[in-house]
């Protein structure tokens, strides 16, 4: 028996999993996909996150694809753009996943990438994971890092769906590109571009170049997500009109995927069982990304977890504390978020870009939060007061 099963092996996983077996935990990490594998998503993070886990540093050549320094965001009337320097780091998400799975099992998690976990069973005396090729495992407890279609949420019943208007649905492509014309056309500081609510849909799309590939994707609130290829076609058509990509670029790689943007789910734990990741909707809703809440979420687990088994109790009282925790870390952050998404995906958007080009210090706070860099409620309430104080300076010049 295992001390824990992690099911998923994504970035949330496989960070719990790697944490759990360098204090010494019997650990298993089960995923469908055998590694190196592709997962559609943009790619950025935060160049922050390597200080965060240290030993991402020793590895930054396997993963890492360049820092885009500059970010450029175009309103929805596309007659406004802020821009705002700001650094985000970009991977590929082949690189960067292989990079925390092989971590993991270095620190002496037990591999079982390739099988499919089918189903749980939980009780009192610990989980059995059932296998889809008829085999199971048994743990003393679990931790569902399995996606925003997370069979370990629907069998605890901790998410049993998500609403549409509570997940947003994207078209991803990783165009490959010659890095010489990434470097005229983006320039040395690798300026990556937000395109807000295109067509008049809640979302957006955006373009991040790499090394020798440019990233360029589309994501649109699923209840307005209906006829979302065409969208992408159109926004890529865009692209090349206005040659943010080759006229000949190769889009037979482009794949769809659905992130959870509604905010976190209201319970991330029951007896013998964790979420971490979007699986419990830890994504930020402004920009759809999740990489660093799911690492941070990850260790955190682990470190519950590990108090938990060394005490021998693994009851749903006892892992409250995972909730109690990850939520004053950043999850009072998220809901913060889900208030500026929904102001830049209303009615006043393209109000609020002309505002916000008129100050470079809102457009620099505006490209912290895209890129990611920005992390706290204090610097949502620090926008929201920037935007109010530009207002009344302008409605005074008057």
């Amino acid at each position: 028996m295992f001390d824990v099963a992690v099911i998923g092996a994504g970035p949330g996983g496989s960070t719990a999993a790697r944490y759990l077996a360098k204090k010494g935990y019997e650990v298993c990490l089960i995923d469908k996909d055998k590694f190196p594998r592709d997962k559609p998503c943009g790619g950025g993070f935060s160049t922050h996150l390597v200080d965060e886990f240290p030993y991402l540093k020793r590895r930054e050549k396997d993963f890492l694809k360049g820092v885009c320094r500059v970010g450029v965001l175009h309103s929805p009337n596309r007659k406004t753009v802020m821009r705002g320097r700001v650094d985000m780091a970009v991977a590929l998400r082949t690189d960067f996943d292989n990079v925390l799975f092989e971590s993991a099992v270095d620190e002496g998690a037990t591999s079982l990438a390739g099988h499919r976990a089918k189903s749980i069973d939980i009780s009192p005396n610990g989980a059995v994971v059932n296998l889809g090729d008829g085999s199971t495992v048994t743990a003393r407890t679990l931790v569902g890092a399995d996606g925003v279609t997370s069979m370990v949420a629907r069998s605890t019943g901790l998410n049993t769906r998500w609403s549409s208007g509570s997940v947003t649905a994207c078209r991803v492509a990783e165009i490959p590109t010659k890095s010489s014309f990434v470097e005229d056309l983006y320039t040395e500081d690798r300026e990556y571009h937000f395109f807000a609510n295109l067509g008049g849909l809640p979302g957006y799309g955006w373009i991040f170049p790499k090394l020798d590939t440019i990233n360029v994707g589309l994501g649109i609130v699923g209840n307005h997500a209906r006829g979302l290829p065409m969208y992408f076609d159109s926004f890529v058509k865009l692209l090349k009109s206005e040659g943010y990509i080759t006229r000949e670029a190769d889009l037979r790689g482009v794949k769809g995927a659905l992130l959870p943007t509604g905010g976190p789910i209201s319970k991330s734990y029951s007896n013998n069982c964790l979420l971490v990741g979007d699986s419990a909707g830890m994504v930020n809703p402004i920009t759809g990304g999740g990489i660093a809440y799911a690492m941070s979420a990850g260790k955190l687990a682990a470190g519950v977890l590990g108090e938990c088994l060394d005490q021998g109790t693994l009851d749903e009282t006892a892992l409250s504390l995972y909730q109690r925790i990850w939520m004053q870390q950043f999850g009072t952050e998220i809901k913060s978020q889900l208030l500026i998404q929904k102001i830049f995906t209303g009615p006043l958007a393209s109000t609020l870009f002309e505002i916000g080009a008129r100050d470079s210090s809102l457009q620099d706070t505006v490209s912290e939060m895209m890129s990611e860099a920005s992390r706290g409620r204090n610097d949502v309430m620090k926008l929201l007061g920037r935007f109010l104080y530009v207002c009344l300076r302008e409605a005074m010049s008057f």
